[in-house]
């Protein structure tokens, strides 16, 4: 751990008399902590553009200058010089320090009369903390926030220099692409995601600056791609009861799983609503949420009404705390890979490479995930009555939505009967 410091004058709006004085702490480059020196000056701007009291460069008050207290600047300059000392020879001496040992010996040096106090200091990193506390995201969402946030403190080790709020937006995203270079066990991340993490910075910067954390928003003049999103795929309605009707004979907890994914593919849910979902959410034949990707933003209360089908899977793990008995995601996901693969659901489906960009085909069975079931119902019920507005009320699509576009198929057939209205 390499410790270093420097003294600025404290940023007031609009103030530049009998400032105070404060040493910024660096752990590796890192800004740590703000210590309050406990002196004072005059830091207004004089004919020449330079401060009236303070030295810039040298971070002491300038020769020959007396301050608010009754201070000279010969006075002030040796307890700067003697608390900055004291950073270097502490770090010195304690390679494994930590900084609330480095603030007592400040404080000591600095003198008990004087009246120091430890500042908390506003970063990108206490920030965005915040924005994530005042969104009230879900779990799954909050997570996707928390991929960002390591990528953004591994960016700064990175470049070797503390990150700020002035990021270099180019730089950062093409680190995004490059990463899986940098790092073992970092998977190359395919376009998509590097969008998708770029959307959720923007988010959080016109947060910052909504709520004055902020005066620009570096997203003013930066671009973000657009996505680009194959065609969707899911499973027909034959295939979807032939899984609903297949015997797993002595895989009874695959069995399981692909009772809670049939129920998932007759009310299209999120994964993680599903998750959420008790017996109270069964009000009147219908089943009844809040979806929590919207919960923050536009929260609407969703009503599928649920079918013979669905109603069966209920009462048959009726009792437990949750509506069903569900296991981790990523269990989930991995289960829903083998039931298909047992049930013989291995159709090749064209995909778009996350990472060429470029179509391919895979077996439905090794690409599916809990997502296909909310694919499903959303594809099965538009390719029946052919109308966004119906199925976004289901589903919990907002009109005109541009991600409710990526579920629909526009089979054949579909055109084939808006055809035939005009004949």
């Amino acid at each position: 751990m390499i410790a270093s410091s420097k003294i600025y004058p404290e940023k007031r709006k609009g103030v530049e008399r009998n400032v105070p004085l404060q040493l910024h702490i660096f752990f590796d480059k890192k800004r740590v902590s703000v210590f309050n020196t406990g002196f004072r000056c005059d830091i207004d701007i004089i004919k020449d553009g330079t401060m009236k009291q303070w030295d810039v460069d040298l971070q002491l008050m300038k020769r020959n200058q007396v301050n608010k207290q009754g201070q000279t600047s010969t006075t002030v300059n040796l307890k700067l010089n003697a608390i900055r000392g004291t950073v270097d020879t502490w770090a010195a001496n304690n390679p494994n320090g930590t900084i609330d040992e480095l603030l007592k010996e400040l404080r000591t040096v600095a003198g008990k009369k004087e009246k120091v106090k430890v500042v908390e200091v506003e970063t990108i990193y206490t920030l965005f903390d915040r924005f994530l506390k005042e969104r009230k995201l879900s779990e799954n969402r909050y997570e996707h926030y928390m991929v960002l946030k390591r990528c953004l403190e591994r960016y700064e080790v990175h470049i070797k220099q503390p990150f700020s709020f002035g990021i270099d937006l180019y730089s950062f995203e093409n680190y995004l692409s490059i990463e899986h270079t940098l790092r073992k066990n970092q998977k190359q991340r395919g376009t998509n995601t590097v969008i998708g993490l770029m959307s959720k910075l923007r988010s959080f910067f016109l947060w910052a600056v909504a709520n004055e954390h902020m005066t620009k928003n570096p997203f003013t003049k930066f671009k973000i791609e657009e996505a680009k999103y194959g065609t969707p795929y899911f499973l027909t309605i034959a295939e979807r009861n032939h899984l609903c009707n297949f015997d797993f004979k002595n895989r009874k907890e695959l069995a399981v799983q692909r009772d809670i994914f049939i129920f998932q593919c007759l009310v299209g849910c999120r994964v993680a609503d599903l998750m959420r979902l008790t017996s109270a959410n069964i009000i009147d034949g219908f089943i009844e949420y809040v979806a929590g990707k919207t919960s923050d933003e536009n929260p609407t209360t969703i009503r599928v009404p649920l079918t013979e089908t669905a109603k069966q899977i209920i009462q048959r793990y009726k009792g437990g705390a949750m509506l069903l008995p569900f296991i981790s995601e990523t269990n989930y996901n991995l289960a829903i890979k083998e039931m298909l693969k047992v049930a013989e659901i291995n159709r090749n489906v064209t995909v778009l490479n996350t990472v060429t960009r470029k179509d391919e085909q895979r077996p439905l069975n090794e690409i599916s995930s809990s997502h296909i079931a909310r694919r499903t119902f959303v594809g099965n019920l538009y390719s029946k009555v052919q109308d966004p507005s119906i199925v976004g009320s289901l589903s919990g699509h907002v009109e005109g939505s541009r991600a409710f576009a990526r579920y629909r198929q526009i089979d054949d057939k579909i055109k084939t009967d808006i055809i035939n209205l005009i004949e």
